[in-house]
């Protein structure tokens, strides 16, 4: 199974492994699944980061990508221009922008969302695969 993390799992990962579910620390180390964190979360990093609104504990979020592969062993899912043309396809139930394109990458590429985030239930209906 190919799994999808939303930006506070990325982080809880890495962070605060205590805050993900049983079921999602197990999935994460199974050794069949593929565990993928996208640009996009790495930008909303940065973004609220810059902002103030996200503390990494020393962390600068350049330094993240870095860490996620070679030290979480995590795949690193980029953004095409494609997708993000094509990721207004899906519809308007969830307005963070960066939600919704992780929304779309999962739908798009058949993978399993990681969040705890409740409102991604909504789009279930429409292809999304979530695990929490």
């Amino acid at each position: 199974m190919k799994l999808l993390l939303d930006t506070h799992v990325f982080i809880w990962a890495l962070m605060d492994t205590s805050r993900l579910s049983a079921v999602v620390k197990y999935q994460m180390q199974e050794s069949e699944n593929e565990v993928l964190v996208s640009a996009v979360s790495f930008w909303e990093i940065a973004i609220k980061h810059s902002l103030g609104k996200l503390e990494l504990n020393g962390l600068l979020p350049s330094e993240m990508a870095g860490i996620a592969e070679r030290e979480m062993g995590l795949n690193l899912l980029g953004l095409d221009a494609f997708s993000a043309a094509d990721s207004g396809t899906i519809p308007l139930l969830h307005k963070d922008p960066f939600d919704r394109m992780l929304i779309y990458q999962a739908i798009h590429s058949g993978y399993c969302m990681v969040s705890a985030d409740k409102r991604f239930s909504e789009y279930q209906a429409h292809g999304l695969k979530l695990l929490w």
